[in-house]
């Protein structure tokens, strides 16, 4: 009977089941600044660990060792400077979030390379040094109790020059259907392909109390992904990667972007990630190793939107730049690149990809005579 409790426990929490008679400890998630929470299923206790000297701080229950946490934290890096809690738009293209636990986002400014926490309604509640600001959000996890919902995470990248609030609509239809959701916000204009895709890994690494990781991305954000799923970050050791839904990707690069590349403005705009859009490194990002579906927008003809594409195309990417090798579905839809995460049909699409690794609609069952 313990051992049926136990295997209970494990699976509702995500940790490796271990033994009964076993009191070795496992970690409970990540480490936070130096420390570690680890769980014994043999001893049914906890204990708080110094990472690197291994040196046991604490022992208990789960709440004493997370109290002890939070005020060695204060002790080493206090709650950052004085706050005063004011409502922000969340990020735009100058802050890259590094942290992300139920709603709640540690960000970075892209410029100063100073941090914020923000709540989930985009309030600021500590400013200051990444540690200062990772501390007030392990004291708000305490008192607050914060936990997740779901052991199946679907992380949302968006576009260049666009916010997750872009992919708003996608998120509500996610979080309907059952799933837990982060927006990850990164400054699109402002930095490389290859700081977006190390931007993303940090969050990754961080991430608890899941189990399963897909994506969900448009435009460059789909570049994004590919790129990190590239870096095989640590927490590919501890999650399980599900599936990814592209939409209108720019796969093989953009001759749109080739076409604005040695214009000023759009240089100013744009950023160095547009830049690299054009370049033909891009074809050597590898294709994602796990089970991925795109999805591009057409015009209402056979030459698209854009006369400065060849072929079908969206008025930013064309159709053929959408494709790579590998993909498990594809699906065209009418439409502007712009708006297409809004687009009904795609939403759908995409729920039933990520459930089914298809977009097309189950064929219904024929009735006998």
């Amino acid at each position: 009977m313990l051992v049926l409790l136990l295997a209970g426990l494990c699976a509702a929490s995500g940790l490796p089941m271990v033994d009964d008679a076993d009191d070795s400890f496992v970690p409970l998630r990540p480490p936070v600044l130096g420390y570690r929470i680890e769980w014994s299923a043999g001893r049914d206790e906890y204990r708080l660990v110094r990472v690197g000297g291994e040196k046991v701080l604490a022992t208990g229950t789960q709440e004493a060792c997370e109290k002890t946490l939070v005020e060695r934290l204060e002790s080493a890096w206090g709650t950052g400077h004085p706050n005063f809690a004011f409502a922000t738009p969340g990020g735009l293209q100058f802050w890259g979030d590094v942290f992300w636990f139920a709603g709640w986002r540690i960000q970075e400014n892209v410029y100063t390379g100073h941090y914020r926490l923000l709540d989930p309604s985009n309030v600021r509640r500590a400013w200051g040094g990444r540690e200062a600001c990772r501390t007030a959000f392990e004291g708000i996890r305490v008192r607050e109790g914060l936990r997740l919902e779901g052991e199946h995470l679907v992380v949302l990248v968006h576009g260049l020059g666009r916010t997750r609030d872009s992919l708003n609509d996608i998120q509500a239809a996610l979080d309907r259907a059952g799933y837990v959701t982060a927006g990850i916000n990164y400054p699109s204009t402002r930095r490389t392909l290859a700081e977006h895709a190390a931007q993303l890994t940090a969050v990754l690494d961080r991430l608890e109390g899941v189990q399963t990781v897909s994506f969900v991305t448009h435009s460059l954000g789909g570049l994004v992904v590919r790129a990190a799923l590239a870096q095989d970050g640590a927490w590919e050791s501890r999650l399980e990667v599900g599936r990814l839904v592209m939409l209108a990707p720019p796969s093989s690069g953009s001759a749109f972007a080739d076409a604005v590349d040695e214009f000023l403005p759009a240089q100013i705009l744009l950023g160095p990630a547009a830049h690299e859009l054009a370049m033909d490194e891009i074809r050597n990002i590898p294709s994602p190793d796990c089970s991925f579906g795109i999805i591009a927008a057409g015009g209402p003809g056979s030459d698209g939107w854009n006369p400065l594409l060849d072929g079908d195309d969206d008025g930013v990417v064309s159709v053929e730049e959408t494709r790579l090798e590998g993909a498990d579905d594809f699906l065209l839809v009418r439409g502007l690149h712009t708006f297409l995460m809004k687009d009904e049909q795609v939403i759908q699409a995409t729920l039933r990809f990520l459930e089914t690794g298809s977009f097309s609609e189950p064929a219904e069952a024929e009735e006998d005579p």
